[in-house]
């Protein structure tokens, strides 16, 4: 018959043996999910940097009007491509990494994934925390290109000094898409100020950022080292 001491082992390995494949299938669904996303988003970098023209006319033919502003024929060049398609392999290895590891039961894979997670979450965080302070204290900056023109059609707001200063030629996204490329005047200028705008919203929803950074990267990381505790107790039998 079997002792207490052994039916007490098998309940330990049966819970143990469910939470390493709950946290296997987080790991192969995110990791699946963000793949595929990689993929498509490496698939675009590349046409971006073969055939820039091209991939221009399919989003003027194709796109909604923000679309086709952000995405106008001086967004979509060579360089933009090489650095999204860089940007998008090494997401897609790390995503590689983890989906694999999670399968094979791989020690070192899974360890690698959960620290490359942490190092992540520091990274994500620290930038996100550069772009906040510098939009809060300078503003939105005209040398940021297409990046300043989606805030602005995101907000639906314009910078004050654009406001104030009459005389200036306002840039097309304080009007909206229709504005585009060079239709906007001031009478059709939004409201509201990008910088007050943006502040208060960062304000309200920084935390929440960050905590939602957190979580998800610490789920994923802790996801793996359950699967990688798993994996570890099985070579030891």
């Amino acid at each position: 018959m079997i002792g207490e001491s052994e039916k007490a082992d098998l309940k330990m390995e049966v819970k143990t043996t469910s939470t390493s494949k709950i946290a296997a299938s987080v790991l192969i669904i995110i990791n699946g999910v963000t793949l595929i996303c990689c993929s498509a988003l490496f698939a675009f970098s590349l046409w971006m940097i073969a055939s820039p023209s091209t991939l221009s006319n399919a989003v003027q033919s194709a796109g909604t009007p923000a679309i086709k502003t952000l995405l106008g024929p001086e967004a979509l060049t060579v360089q933009v491509g090489v650095a999204t398609a860089a940007v998008a392999g090494f997401v897609f290895c790390i995503s590689l990494m983890g989906l694999y590891g999670a399968v094979s039961r791989s020690q070192f894979l899974l360890f690698m994934y959960s620290t490359l997670m942490l190092l992540l979450l520091l990274l994500e965080c620290a930038l996100f925390y550069y772009f906040s302070s510098t939009l809060t204290e300078k503003g939105l900056l005209e040398q940021d290109g297409q990046w300043t023109h989606a805030l602005r059609l995101v907000f639906a707001c314009c910078d004050s000094d654009v406001t104030v200063k009459a005389e200036r030629k306002p840039p097309w996204s304080c009007c909206g898409p229709a504005g585009y490329p060079d239709n906007c005047t001031s009478s059709q200028l939004y409201e509201k100020d990008c910088r007050q705008t943006i502040t208060a919203w960062l304000h309200r929803y920084q935390t929440a950022i960050y905590a939602s950074l957190a979580v998800l990267h610490i789920i994923l990381s802790s996801c793996s080292l359950v699967r990688r505790r798993r994996s570890a107790s099985l070579s030891h039998r």
